[in-house]
């Protein structure tokens, strides 16, 4: 193998892992919604009950854009679905900078739907087409990414609220859309997917596993794969638990007797916790495997819990801001391991569309984080909540277990075992 090739190939990803985390950079603004729904209530003249829906309709809007996406790409590529998703996102920012005074339907519309769906397709094509340039660090690649992510709600999200007193939301609002399409357009027009050989130029090893053993990994619709189901366990519980932390942080450590100033930075803590998780949780799944890494993460976000119910019994603040930046760090954690699950355990060939259909977790996360504040009586009763939560992630952590097992029959039955893939995954 030409040592020439493998430099090039070495140095193009690079500058594609850093063009794809910028454009996530900035399609990450639209998880800056917790900063802009108090300028928004007030510019817009909006209850804030009814601005705090918008959340869930994003979310909701951003798992079927992903899913839209994958199929997208499939039919006219890379950049064609990146450049609908910058049109997407522009449209629902600009959209609701201009039309949402005094109408809640347009909030909803625009960036609740217009933009979930566009960061929802230029997430998961610019994740799922980076990805296949690491196929010997997907982990790595997964964690940087989900990084730049992440960490757009945090810079870009801080910068942005603090330009409204000068320019107002709508102007502000019209600025980041615009600001967001060109810089997803312009990754479109950068990105594209690697050469078929990648995995022999990168990691000859699980290339030649896979030919001996005559695959290596399992293409089947993944939908009638049990392991698909196990993994759902862990992650949706995960995702509950991050959602109840992350969307109540600052009103919950009020609650503890920290002040408000305090509270403010300690959510700004949490989000930067939950970017370097994405690297760090990176780099424990490549080092050691998918088992491991799951159960690393899941026991971070049950020790999150025991911290947050400590805090409420006993009342002290040190416990819950542990517990919160724990919950950070799990959060964060598992759009990583989910997007290197998708990789290792599918293959590249259907990669979008696998992908895209395990990060529907995060409707079920949401979902599962309702139903535990509304059988709590709300998300006023926190003790309760976490309580439940708590309960939950004994779950999780135990469902690792059989997880495992059928990762390791799985790859018996798939003919990989140790010589199709490293021997920390047999």
């Amino acid at each position: 193998m030409s040592e020439t090739t493998v430099a090039r190939v070495k140095s193009e990803r690079m500058r594609t892992l850093a063009c794809s985390t910028f454009a996530l950079l900035f399609l990450g603004l639209i998880y800056a919604f917790s900063m802009f729904a108090a300028p928004m209530s007030a510019a817009f003249e909006l209850e804030k009950g009814e601005v705090g829906l918008t959340f869930n309709i994003m979310m909701i809007a951003f798992c079927i854009g992903a899913v839209v996406g994958s199929q997208v790409e499939r039919r006219i590529g890379v950049k064609g679905a990146i450049v609908i998703a910058a049109v997407l996102f522009f449209a629902g920012f600009a959209g609701t900078g201009l039309l949402a005074k005094g109408s809640i339907a347009v909030v909803y519309l625009c960036y609740g739907v217009l933009g979930g769906l566009g960061v929802g397709m230029g997430y998961n094509t610019i994740v799922s087409t980076t990805n296949l340039w690491f196929p010997d660090k997907v982990g790595f690649s997964s964690g940087v990414l989900m990084m730049g992510f992440g960490l757009g709600s945090l810079i870009l999200g801080t910068l942005s609220v603090n330009l409204v007193p000068l320019f107002g939301l709508g102007t502000v609002f019209v600025g980041v859309g615009a600001a967001g399409g060109v810089v997803a357009v312009a990754a479109a027009f950068m990105l594209r997917r690697p050469p078929e050989n990648i995995v022999a130029l990168m990691a000859p090893e699980q290339a030649a596993g896979a030919a001996a053993s005559g695959g290596g990994t399992d293409e089947r619709f993944l939908l009638k794969t049990p392991i698909l189901y196990l993994f759902w366990i862990w992650a949706v519980i995960v995702v509950a638990i991050g959602l109840a932390t992350i969307g109540n942080c600052a009103a919950n450590a009020q609650l503890v007797g920290l002040d408000a100033a305090f509270a403010t930075l300690l959510v700004g803590l949490v989000s930067t916790c939950n970017g370097l998780a994405r690297v760090v949780v990176g780099m424990i799944y490549d080092r050691t495997n998918v088992k491991v890494t799951m159960f690393v993460d899941g026991a971070v976000a049950a020790v999150a819990c025991a911290c947050i119910i400590g805090a409420f019994a006993t009342g002290t603040p040190a416990l819950y801001v542990a517990g919160a930046l724990c919950c950070g760090f799990a959060y964060g954690g598992e759009p990583v391991v989910a997007s290197a699950f998708a990789r290792q355990r599918y293959g590249s060939a259907k990669y979008p569309l696998n992908l895209s259909i395990i990060n529907t977790s995060i409707i079920y996360g949401s979902l599962l984080s309702m139903a535990a504040q509304a059988a709590a009586g709300g998300a006023d009763s926190p003790l309760a909540v976490f309580t439940i939560l708590g309960v939950l992630s004994v779950v999780a952590l135990v469902d690792v277990l059989p997880f495992s097992k059928k990762w390791n029959a799985d790859l018996r039955a798939n003919g990989a075992g140790a010589a199709a893939l490293p021997a920390k995954d047999a």
